[in-house]
């Protein structure tokens, strides 16, 4: 945000209710979305091209707090924020440890953030679970806030996914296809579901290796690959769960989106899953397709009380709320600076 506004993390930018929210310029660059995501009449967007770009943007633009997100934007903004006198907002949402295939990689990301962490005048964590990490890696405890991530509410589509896999039980995983997502774990479990059937959402480095899996376990003609969805989240409300077999998770954000279409969730007991789905699901140890199995039988069993208790469980994450408690981080971070 410019000095003389005030404004939240990029959602808080939303057309419809931020009012006195509002942000005169944003410094960013966030490929996944469209400039009208953005909000232009909001925000002015600067794409700053290294870190010499963006040291010359903060000096023209005088902004009063940098909000920051990733490894290398961590480093960059700290950096600047030391040399420029600009407060800091780090907003976490995983387990660094777990966000690299290559090990060598890992390490050297965890020692680059680790340097400057205490670097942010103040750090948001999407879940406690995250908030107990930052400090593990050496964050100040009170320079911690836990904000969990929100989402729009959304017209639910029941009819898409069963008309592209048009079977019962059908289950749904919707993720990235790395190992942290524990997705052979999904399909494992299907040896203990006679009938049921899975549909995978997504694309990743694993696809190959899963495809594999499922054809030695002779699951192959139950497996769904149906590639990246951006309208996921309103077609999950076709499926009868949503599994999230993570080996670790932030936040999960795909269990928010299938909870608040009255999807339940059967999830492993890792990272933040816990803290979100709550009675919105079932729980089961990661890496146990056995027990995951279970776990699915036991949802399906349950499934009418844990939908009504996973939309009443999901109601309360609004883009909203996160807005309005990022807001209150970026003021704290300033005064702090100041």
């Amino acid at each position: 945000p410019a000095r003389g506004a005030a404004g939240g993390g990029p959602e808080g930018t939303s057309r419809s209710r931020v009012g006195k929210w509002r942000c005169r310029r944003w410094i960013g660059h966030f490929p996944w979305r469209s400039s009208a995501d953005l909000a232009p009449d909001l925000a002015q967007r600067h794409l700053a091209q290294g870190l010499s770009d963006l040291s010359r943007l903060v000096r023209r633009l005088r902004p009063d707090v940098m909000h920051t997100h990733g490894v290398r934007a961590n480093f960059r903004g700290r950096l600047l924020g030391r040399l420029q006198g600009v407060a800091v907002a780090t907003t976490v949402h995983s387990f660094l440890a777990q966000d690299y295939r290559s090990e060598l990689r890992a390490a050297l990301s965890l020692q680059l953030d680790g340097a400057t962490l205490q670097w942010s005048d103040r750090l948001i964590a999407i879940s406690e679970a995250l908030r107990e990490d930052l400090i593990a890696r050496g964050a100040l405890a009170n320079s911690v806030r836990v904000v969990p991530s929100g989402i729009a509410p959304l017209a639910p589509d029941p009819l898409t996914l069963p008309a592209l896999v048009p079977h019962r039980p059908l289950l749904c995983v919707a993720a990235r296809l790395p190992p942290a997502k524990g997705v052979d774990t999904a399909i494992e479990a299907l040896t203990h579901l006679a009938s049921a059937h899975l549909a995978l959402l997504g694309e990743g480095p694993e696809r190959a290796a899963l495809s594999h899996l499922a054809a030695n376990l002779g699951v192959a003609d139950r497996v769904h690959f149906l590639g990246y969805r951006q309208d996921f989240p309103a077609i999950v409300s076709g499926a009868d769960l949503l599994l999230v077999p993570s080996r670790a998770e932030g936040f999960g954000l795909a269990a928010l989106e299938a909870m608040a279409q009255g999807v339940p969730v059967v999830a492993s007991r890792v990272g933040g899953l816990p803290e979100l789905i709550g009675d919105g699901g079932v729980l089961s140890p990661p890496e146990r397709p056995a027990e995951f199995a279970a776990a699915i039988r036991t949802a399906l069993r349950e499934r009418a009380a844990l939908s009504a208790a996973a939309k009443a469980r999901a109601a309360s994450f609004t883009l909203e709320r996160m807005a309005r408690e990022t807001l209150a981080v970026l003021r704290q971070a300033r005064e702090v600076r100041r």
